[in-house]
């Protein structure tokens, strides 16, 4: 599946910033003829616009060439909504475990999550890359209900012994070849991964 002229929306959760990993596979998107538009997934009522996030913001809006949306922009000053681009595709990386919880019970709390579940609601493909150091129990009873969800995509993941705590992280360098395969409506096997097949 080629994606030359594809349209994705690559989402950043606030909170959290890229990786050399993300971008590395954001540049093999748009090296593939994607275009990149960087969406900023506001979750909470104030988001906090911090040096990090002008940092991440400059980044990505450098490597895409188009400017970051987020929840100040999804909003025209007059009240009606700002027309949306109708993305063949939406991604979310790094995908955090509160976020992912927020997908599975649907609940858009500002207007650029609501994008993500609108584009859900359409049946359109959506990758996610977990990362969380959260409830395992509570994650992985979301990620069973998430991929039952056929437009659901989860970037291969695993959990790793960091300290006395246990985390969940997407195989980042498998980003790329996820979002090849979804766009063919196919996850990318396996979904889970041993720990020996996560870097250290």
């Amino acid at each position: 599946m080629s994606l030359q002229g594809k349209q994705i929306g690559f989402a950043l959760p606030e909170g959290h910033f890229l990786m050399p990993a993300i971008l590395d596979e954001l540049k093999k998107m748009i090296a593939a003829g994607a275009d990149v538009y960087p969406l900023f997934l506001a979750v909470s009522d104030c988001p906090d616009y911090d040096e990090q996030f002008i940092a991440t913001k400059k980044i990505l809006e450098e490597i895409t060439g188009k400017e970051l949306l987020n929840a100040s922009m999804a909003e025209a000053t007059d009240g009606a909504k700002e027309k949306e681009i109708s993305f063949d595709m939406m991604v979310v990386a790094p995908c955090p475990g509160n976020l992912l919880a927020k997908l599975v019970n649907a609940r858009a709390m500002a207007a650029p999550l609501s994008r993500t579940i609108r584009h859900l609601q359409r049946g359109r493909p959506v990758v996610l890359a977990l990362v969380s150091n959260g409830d395992s129990e509570g994650l992985m009873q979301n990620v069973q209900q998430i991929i039952n969800i056929k437009t659901i995509f989860l970037v291969p993941f695993g959990p790793r012994q960091q300290g006395e705590k246990q985390v969940f992280l997407a195989r980042l360098d498998l980003l790329y070849e996820t979002v090849i395969y979804a766009l063919a409506q196919r996850q990318l096997q396996p979904v889970y991964l041993e720990p020996f097949w996560l870097p250290h």
